[in-house]
């Protein structure tokens, strides 16, 4: 099942505020998204856990509206959980995407890249995805969108 970056962002938050990860800021997480896109990628024979796609910026992968929901917080801890607006039936209805409770795959592959990548900084893990020969180095730093494809085959 395809969610938004949003409802993947929600369960790194989640597991932050349950002491999971550390130092969760919004380049962190950023990166974590990244990271578990490019192995859903490759693990599901090029399905993406979620649409949204990431632009090449300058200090490695970003989703621009993500970044914008969160650049309130600058290089701090994210505090919260991102909420949306929605229009439900005329109505305006404020909700919070989040990985459906039965989605043991996508939990388990979260969990994973908490344990892998977890420990790291965000410039930590900002420099690595400017590792030669990975996904983000395919392109100038223009802001263009990351192929999955490159996503796929070049994880560092």
């Amino acid at each position: 099942m395809a969610y938004s970056a949003a409802a993947v962002a929600n369960a790194f938050i989640d597991k932050a505020k349950r002491g999971e990860i550390k130092d969760l800021t919004p380049m962190k997480l950023q990166k974590l998204l990244f990271y578990t896109q490019s192995w859903h990628l490759k693990l599901f024979n090029g399905r993406p856990l979620f649409y949204d796609l990431f632009a090449r910026w300058p200090y490695g992968p970003v989703i621009p509206h993500l970044y914008h929901m969160l650049k309130k917080y600058r290089g701090d801890e994210i505090q919260e959980m991102i909420s949306i607006i929605v229009d439900s039936d005329g109505e305006w209805k404020r909700i919070t995407p989040t990985i459906q409770k039965g989605d043991t795959e996508t939990r388990k592959l979260i969990d994973r890249i908490i344990e892998v990548y977890g420990s790291y900084t965000g410039t930590e893990l900002s420099n690595m995805t400017h590792a030669p020969n990975a996904a983000w180095s395919k392109g100038q730093p223009d802001g263009g969108p990351i192929l999955h494809t490159d996503m796929a085959n070049h994880i560092h």
